[in-house]
């Protein structure tokens, strides 16, 4: 579930501008827009001493078996698990997107584009690890709602700009956040 997703720089969307033009002043050319993909590294916000702060971060903890990378976390399970609970509790990050990918159960395994309804941007909810001077994030998922079951039974944690700050500064918020209802989506087929 959620192992791609898509950023693309938006001019008129002053959040996501910001984060952009802080990773560029910081880290110029160290992350990317566009379809992510595992491993790539991406566009990614913080919390550092109670600022926000705009850093690349990389798509993936590095697998048990030290060949694939680990892509997802239940956030039913997440604080149950040696390998999240930590990073839940004390490294939380939220990607920017203006969607995510799935694949569907037909023959074909059409290229979904799910969307917000009504959102050019959401945040993808999620932990991290700094491995070896890399910062490494999982996504967050949660059981689909109606808009995305057709095609899978789970989606990413998904949250607005407004829930943002509360999903980085604070657990209980974040436990909160991490228990409501996803909200409905757009599915389009996706090239």
């Amino acid at each position: 579930m959620c192992c791609r997703y898509r950023i693309l720089p938006r001019r008129d969307d002053g959040a996501v501008a910001a984060i952009l033009e802080g990773l560029e002043k910081k880290y110029p050319g160290l992350y990317k827009t566009g379809e992510i993909f595992p491993g790539d590294p991406a566009p990614a916000v913080i919390e550092n001493r109670g600022r926000l702060v705009p850093v690349p971060a990389t798509f993936g903890f590095p697998g048990f078996d030290g060949k694939k990378n680990i892509l997802n976390a239940r956030s039913e399970t997440v604080e149950q698990k040696p390998a999240f609970s930590s990073s839940l509790r004390e490294r939380r990050i939220v990607l920017p997107a203006d969607g995510f990918f799935e694949w569907g159960r037909d023959a074909e395994k059409t290229k979904y584009l799910f969307t917000a309804d009504g959102q050019n941007t959401v945040y993808l909810c999620g932990c991290y690890k700094n491995i070896e001077g890399i910062l490494r994030f999982v996504i967050l998922t949660r059981a689909a709602n109606n808009s995305m079951q057709p095609v899978h039974d789970r989606m990413p944690v998904i949250i607005f700009s407004d829930e943002v700050r509360a999903y980085l500064t604070d657990l209980t918020a974040a436990r909160r956040i991490l228990a409501v209802s996803a909200p409905p989506l757009i599915c389009e087929a996706a090239q």
